[in-house]
């Protein structure tokens, strides 16, 4: 009597195994941005110190999303930080996270009621020398998730 390999089993339940792995973490992976504030802020510069800005783009709350179209956001920082002051990637220092009663998003009266702040220094070796960017960070709930916002509320 002639045996079988066991190698069709094995190939089979490896195979059932990585697309259940594959399947997990596309649902609870980090691709979701439902995440902490913390993982979103972080989450967003690393898209942006990468020159991802189109994943980044996607991470913004719909104010934002009203200040740049994806690809006109894309465009300008592609054109500004890549192309004008010669960078291809930057080091980012995320800050302590503080809660936010109230944050006037703009000068139009948006006011968001429990957000966190992060001041954010980004650090970009250009063809200018060294540069420190710093800027504060909010993010603000939307939908059940949290969102990027920066300040455009100038007193």
């Amino acid at each position: 009597m002639r045996r079988r390999s066991p190698f069709p089993l094995v190939a089979v339940v490896v195979g059932a195994v990585l697309f259940l792995s594959v399947v997990a973490f596309m649902l609870f992976g980090r691709g979701d941005a439902s995440g902490s504030p913390e993982e979103v802020i972080r989450d967003f510069y690393e898209f942006e110190s990468t020159g991802d800005f189109g994943n980044a783009w996607e991470l913004f709350h719909p104010e934002m999303k009203k200040k740049f179209s994806k690809s006109n956001y894309i465009q300008t920082k592609n054109h500004v930080f890549m192309g004008h002051m010669g960078v291809e990637e930057f080091d980012v220092e995320i800050g302590k996270l503080e809660k936010v009663e109230r944050f006037a998003f703009d000068d139009e009266g948006i006011v968001f009621k429990d957000v966190r702040k992060a001041q954010v220094d980004m650090s970009y070796d250009s063809q200018f020398g060294e540069l420190i960017v710093s800027q504060p960070c909010y993010v603000a709930i939307y939908k059940g998730k949290w969102k990027v916002l920066w300040n455009y509320h100038f007193k």
